[in-house]
């Protein structure tokens, strides 16, 4: 079998830029054959794209360092802060404790009752100074027993209280800054013909050793 003879020709498309690859056979007739052209990346936009990531792991580590900074500024303002607060606190009781020293010195002296009043006049000066930074106290005393603010501690048969009422107040609750932070403990009545016989009745915690 004789072999055709070939004739290969590459032309390049004036429209497209494409490379033809013209094949010529024995008879004659071209065969056309499309040679896609080899891509290559310019130089310039590999160049470009290292620009682009330089550029931006600039600015993150930028913003890392300004961060930072940030936040140990607020760190130190905290504690600035907490401590500034801390003194103000400590100079509006310094003279509470000057008064509980003098009462101290005299108590041997003075008489029960005077006495008893400038103790009274100190815890009331005491609660005006942590009023003022938002302290609350509160006496839930004769009122319904609410398990969010107050912890029973005893269950008492009274019968000059409701069932379900505080009868006596063992320790004041309080709020500050209107969250609660210690609830008042109490001891709340129950229905007396329902009450066992080691219920304890109704007691004021102050008389003798109820405390």
């Amino acid at each position: 079998m004789m072999s055709s003879e070939k004739d290969t020709t590459l032309i390049t498309d004036d429209e497209t830029g494409e490379v033809i690859e013209i094949e010529f056979v024995d008879d004659g007739e071209p065969v056309v054959e499309a040679v896609e052209p080899e891509s290559e990346a310019p130089a310039n936009e590999e160049s470009e794209l290292r620009k682009e990531v330089d550029h931006l792991r600039e600015m993150y580590l930028r913003k890392l360092a300004e961060f930072d900074n940030f936040r140990k500024r607020t760190e130190r303002e905290k504690e600035e802060l907490e401590r500034t607060a801390g003194e103000a606190i400590v100079l509006d009781l310094i003279p509470v404790l000057d008064n509980f020293e003098r009462a101290l010195e005299h108590a041997s002296e003075a008489d029960p009752e005077v006495f008893r009043k400038g103790v009274e006049m100190i815890s009331k000066q005491l609660l005006d100074v942590l009023g003022k930074r938002g302290l609350e106290q509160f006496d839930p005393q004769g009122q319904a027993f609410q398990p969010e603010f107050h912890e029973a501690v005893q269950r008492v048969n009274s019968p000059d209280h409701a069932p379900g009422t505080v009868a006596w107040v063992l320790a004041r609750g309080y709020r500050f800054g209107g969250r609660l932070v210690r609830p008042a403990m109490v001891g709340v009545s129950m229905d007396v013909a329902k009450g066992s016989q080691s219920e304890q009745p109704a007691a004021d915690p102050t008389d003798g050793d109820a405390s």
